[in-house]
């Protein structure tokens, strides 16, 4: 009964496909975000507990959810709730990339999380604390997902903050505008209410604050054609290259695929 509930409507399919994001409220009940919390504190204060005191402390806390460590979080990636639609967007044979958490004490400026056309790329998103515009809400740009917005977006630098922040190369002009001010729909929410969104769709958070809590379950097409495939092969060789470049911003604790998670202990399908 719980996994034909949470099959979307044509209309909320076409909705996604045109502007390349999808808002669903009430997805978890309070009950359940309270044990994503607890796995949440917990995890967190063993990471932090790791930490060399030594370090810079980090802007942001990122770690994978399949793991012994978080083992109701780490089935959310299963559950109907997220994998039925995750499925219905991208693909039965949809993979399932990333299931993370993420802890994050600033705000994150204009960007898109691939560039790639081939590929179909599709998150969810799910904040453990209320969002507002000025509180760390998610925005998006809708139709970036689409050319010719989401090229003019790079050749306008919209994402100049961000690569500089991320020790990358500017690909655009010097966008000199609050990135506050652009256009957008804001995703002020409730825990337990979702926005899934195509990875290609211009997304930013302002108003952060400390320990910003979201989880993330990202699921991405199975590549068929010539262009897909060469599409994922350049997405696997940039993930590996990119490692360790980015640690101290984003600071990736442990493997997407613990041994723990490969066994299947519970054998689930």
């Amino acid at each position: 009964m719980i996994k034909e509930n949470c099959y979307l409507t044509d209309q909320q399919i076409q909705l996604f496909e045109i502007f390349g994001f999808l808002v669903r409220r009430n997805v978890f009940n309070r009950e359940e975000i309270h044990k994503i919390n607890e796995e949440f504190d917990h995890r967190l204060r063993s990471l932090k507990a790791e930490a060399d005191p030594n370090n810079e402390p980090l802007a942001n806390n990122n770690w994978p959810n399949r793991n012994p460590h978080t083992p109701y979080i780490a089935s959310l990636l299963e559950d109907p709730r997220i994998y039925v639609p995750s499925e219905q967007l991208v693909g039965e044979d949809a993979i399932p990339i990333h299931s993370n958490a993420n802890s994050y004490s600033i705000s994150s400026s204009w960007h898109p999380d691939t560039e790639d056309s081939h590929l179909l790329m599709v998150k969810n998103v799910m904040y453990l604390q209320p969002t507002t515009g000025d509180h760390g809400a998610l925005r998006v740009i809708p139709g970036s997902h689409r050319n010719p917005l989401h090229q003019d977006l790079l050749r306008m630098g919209l994402d100049a903050a961000f690569r500089k922040h991320t020790k990358q190369s500017p690909k655009g002009m010097e966008f000199d505008m609050r990135g506050e001010d652009v256009a957008s729909y804001i995703f002020s929410s409730q825990p337990g209410d979702l926005i899934m969104f195509n990875q290609r769709t211009w997304h930013a958070a302002f108003g952060g604050y400390e320990d910003r809590r979201t989880c993330t379950f990202n699921f991405y097409q199975n590549p068929k054609s010539p262009e897909e495939k060469t599409s994922m092969r350049k997405l696997i060789e940039a993930i590996r290259s990119s490692a360790n470049k980015n640690k101290k911003f984003l600071n990736k604790v442990g493997s997407q695929y613990d041994p723990w998670w490969l066994e299947n202990p519970e054998k689930k399908t």
